[in-house]
């Protein structure tokens, strides 16, 4: 009896034991640079009658297994795209990106069946190093993600690693697509060709430049190399490739003058942090300061209207696009320009504003009293006289303000003011000769006294004056005057005679015997007639010049 019951217990113990999972991992060890990406691939064998429900990749710190093992979704910083793998396939892989160095440990798979879960007894061990080892796979990126300013030059610092028994045969750096399964070099496609370039100067160097970058550069890359042993290829991370272009966004287009301003070099990407951005205004370097990619215009003025443009140091030939900046402002400058036009006056308003001024309004200001003449930039006041006279000024107006003129004067020469015209010519004129009359005055107090009158009688023969170059104004006038006729000398000069007479004369008296030295000068002689005479009698006699010759 006894017999029996140890049968039926071994019997039950054989057919209800955990049945194990095997699974083979290749490689079983491996290690990789921080910051690179790693495939951890396996095969696995289930027992008969246990079927496939999910798969999950556990991680331990050691290297057996133990209770304290965790599910690779759990591991620190897994979140993201740093895990891929679809614990519904049925497919034994996992890859895990941009690896730290907490990320070493002993890797497992495990299989869900729809009764109990399967674990294998050995993993694969990964060490994920800070620093390029000999014995070490991996790529390593500066960054995983760039982001380009189209037209420029770009360069992806990289360096990757492999064990040291083994040699690189194939390096190349190829664009993923997922239409195209087999990698193609970058320096093979048409258009990367003369673009790109490995700049291998240093053993496990592996940075990459692409010059003039263009729009249809935008996508992923990644680094490849095989070593001359059988599976002895690594692929590294994903490099998303970013490409952007500069433009400038304003807090408003069209501002007034006082207020606050932002300008902001946008790209569709962030670029890096250490770079320096150059603010341009009608393509010139703009005197403000700008902070990181914004440039704050805090007053804005009118001085700063204009078209304005950025560009990154290192970069200027390419430059975003110009955005143009209104600033609007109330009406200044504004004054009266006056044009005469006979009787009428034109008077035009100009003032300096933006948005042009929409209404001009004329004043006009009589002692205290102002009065509204009307609108237009123009006015005339027509029939100027003393009615109309007065000190008129405009006011010019725009959206966002006024500006009152300074009055001006309208000058008043027209009706009811000729004989005030006449009284001003008469002052002007009188000005003018008072000078003149002046000096005459002058010349005449200084002249030696004279005789009011002399009595001509009959000369002798030897000292008859001899008149020469006598002009008369009429012929006729030359010949004898009547006994009656009286003769006036404007002014009469004797040589060297003790009195000279100066004036009108009724009669004329002889001054003492000359000699044959003395000569008689006349400035001018006049002789009046009476009324009565002719017309050939009244012209008067003048003589210009009167000499006596010196006696031989």
């Amino acid at each position: 009896m006894h017999r029996i019951r140890c049968i039926i217990l071994l019997l039950y113990t054989g057919i209800h034991a955990q049945p194990s999972l095997t699974v083979t991992y290749s490689p079983q060890n491996i290690c990789v640079l921080t910051g690179s990406s790693v495939l951890l691939t396996c095969s696995y064998t289930l027992p008969q009658y246990y079927y496939f429900k999910e798969g999950y990749w556990y991680k331990t710190d050691g290297q057996t297994h133990s209770t304290h093992s965790t599910s690779i979704h759990n591991i620190p910083q897994a979140s993201g795209t740093r895990i891929e793998y679809n614990y519904y396939s049925s497919e034994c892989r996992v890859r895990i990106s941009n690896l730290i160095p907490s990320d070493s440990g002993v890797y497992d798979y495990r299989i869900k069946t729809i009764t109990t879960t399967l674990q294998g007894k050995d993993g694969v061990t990964l060490s994920v190093s800070d620093v390029p080892r000999k014995d070490c796979w991996g790529v390593s990126y500066s960054s995983t993600s760039f982001c380009v300013l189209r037209g420029s030059t770009v360069d992806i610092p990289c360096t990757y690693g492999f064990p040291t028994d083994q040699t690189v045969i194939t390096t190349l750096w190829y664009r993923v697509n997922k239409k195209r399964q087999d990698p193609i070099d970058l320096r093979l496609e048409e258009d990367y060709e003369g673009r790109v370039e490995h700049l291998s100067t240093e053993e496990r160097n592996c940075t990459l430049r692409i010059r003039d970058v263009r729009e249809t550069d935008l996508g992923q890359y990644r680094f490849r190399y095989k070593t001359n042993t059988r599976g002895g290829g690594f692929t590294g991370n994903l490099v998303t490739f970013s490409v952007t272009d500069l433009h400038v966004l304003l807090t408003a287009g069209t501002v007034t003058e006082g207020s606050n301003v932002t300008l902001t070099c946008d790209t569709s990407c962030n670029l890096n942090a250490d770079i320096t951005f150059i603010w341009y205004k009608n393509t010139r370097p703009t005197r403000h300061r700008a902070i990181n990619n914004t440039l704050h215009l805090n007053p804005v003025s009118s001085e700063d209207a204009g078209s304005y443009s950025c560009a990154v140091r290192g970069h200027e030939q390419h430059r975003s696009p110009d955005t143009a900046l209104d600033v609007r402002y109330a009406p200044r400058n504004t004054t009266v320009i006056v044009a005469l036009g006979g009787e009428s006056v034109n008077l035009t308003c100009r003032s300096d504003a933006n948005p042009p001024v929409h209404t001009y309004t004329w004043y006009r200001k009589t002692g205290t009293q102002t009065s509204l003449l009307g609108g237009g930039q123009s006015y005339i006041v027509a029939n100027i006289s003393y009615e109309t006279s007065g000190l008129y000024y405009c006011v010019a107006q725009n959206s966002v303000g006024e500006q009152h003129s300074a009055a001006v004067s309208v000058p008043i020469a027209g009706r009811g003011s000729t004989k005030y015209a006449a009284i001003w010519i008469f002052v002007v004129v009188a000005l003018l000769l008072l000078p003149g009359l002046l000096w005459l005055s002058r010349r005449k107090s200084n002249a030696p006294p004279t005789t009011r009158s002399a009595t001509i009688s009959q000369q002798q023969a030897d000292s008859n004056p001899v008149y020469d170059d006598v002009l008369t104004s009429d012929p006729s006038c030359r010949r004898n005057t009547e006994a009656g006729d009286d003769v006036q000398y404007a002014s009469v000069k004797f040589k060297d005679s003790d009195k000279a007479e100066v004036g009108p004369y009724v009669g004329v008296q002889r001054p003492r015997t000359q000699t044959a030295q003395e000569d008689v000068q006349y400035a001018s002689v006049n002789f009046s007639r009476p009324k009565d005479t002719s017309q050939a009698e009244e012209d008067p006699v003048i003589y210009s010049t009167v000499n006596k010759p010196s006696r031989t």
